[in-house]
């Protein structure tokens, strides 16, 4: 035999004996291929049967992308992608900057909880920020904290905004 031949049968080798292990039928039986087969294709549909889809994965999706927008301080991006287009409606995009010149500096973050209600879902978020502090001295000084926001979301044409909470 070639070595390619002796190569393949070797490959193989462990699939014969499982089967007749689990199955038991002598080696070349039509019967025990076929039970072999119906018993890895259960096994498969099974295992994923077993692994359920997030029902908020979009969300907690948007969230992580959010957050990592407002830890990274990109203001614009995160007016025009993720603010609610009713909010857009009230405050103007230079009004929602204007606001964010003094934004304390997010060192981490971690989605804490999500509470999903259909269209509407509130999701509290656990992070690390430095927080500026003015001393009686007029000098500025950076406080760590740990501290968790709640934000409220909508979903609007199947997309998730965050509510503008000023």
């Amino acid at each position: 035999m070639d070595t390619k031949r002796v190569r393949m049968r070797h490959e193989w080798g462990w699939v014969m004996t499982f089967r007749r292990t689990l199955v038991g039928l002598p080696r070349g039986s039509a019967r025990g291929w076929t039970l072999g087969v119906l018993a890895l294709v259960v096994a498969i549909g099974v295992s994923a049967g077993c692994q359920k889809a997030d029902p908020v994965a979009s969300l907690k999706e948007r969230v992580s992308t959010y957050w990592g927008l407002k830890q990274s301080k990109v203001w614009e991006q995160v007016y025009d992608q993720y603010l609610d287009p009713e909010a857009k409606k009230i405050v103007t995009k230079e009004a929602f900057l204007k606001r964010r010149w003094l934004a304390f500096d997010i060192l981490s973050y971690e989605i804490s909880d999500v509470k999903d209600e259909g269209d509407k879902a509130t999701v509290a978020v656990a992070n690390e920020a430095n927080i500026p502090l003015k001393t009686p001295e007029g000098e500025l000084k950076f406080f760590k904290k740990q501290v968790t926001t709640t934000d409220e979301w909508v979903r609007r044409d199947g997309k998730w905004y965050v509510v503008l909470s000023e």
